[in-house]
């Protein structure tokens, strides 16, 4: 694995290992355009955010954001089927896009 793919792992691990009540408070805060209180917290959100969604990454359209739904379903039947145990944080999905859009959105933390 290169530099660059252990370095957003590792983001991305950060930000799992964040209670669930924080990734919710700071989705929730996001969604209403305000950042989370706690500026550690905030840093692994925006980071979290820029690992998800690429800087000037396109707004997503309708068509686009149905086939995303599709495909996360198909994918969460087969790994249902095939019994799978994952060992890393699951891979960033249409809905974390949508998350990390709204927190990039904020600006990074002061």
């Amino acid at each position: 694995m290169t530099d660059d793919g252990s370095t957003r792992l590792e983001t991305l691990r950060s930000w799992w290992r964040l209670p669930d009540e924080t990734r919710k408070e700071v989705r929730s805060l996001a969604k209403s355009g305000r950042r989370h209180p706690d500026t550690e917290v905030a840093w692994v959100a925006w980071r979290w955010a820029e690992a998800v969604l690429p800087v000037g990454a396109p707004e997503p359209g309708r068509f686009r954001n149905l086939m995303s739904a599709a495909g996360f379903w198909i994918q969460i039947v087969a790994e249902l089927a095939s019994h799978s145990d994952p060992i890393d944080p699951p891979q960033p999905s249409w809905l974390d896009r949508r998350r990390a859009r709204r927190i990039l959105r904020l600006g990074p933390p002061l």
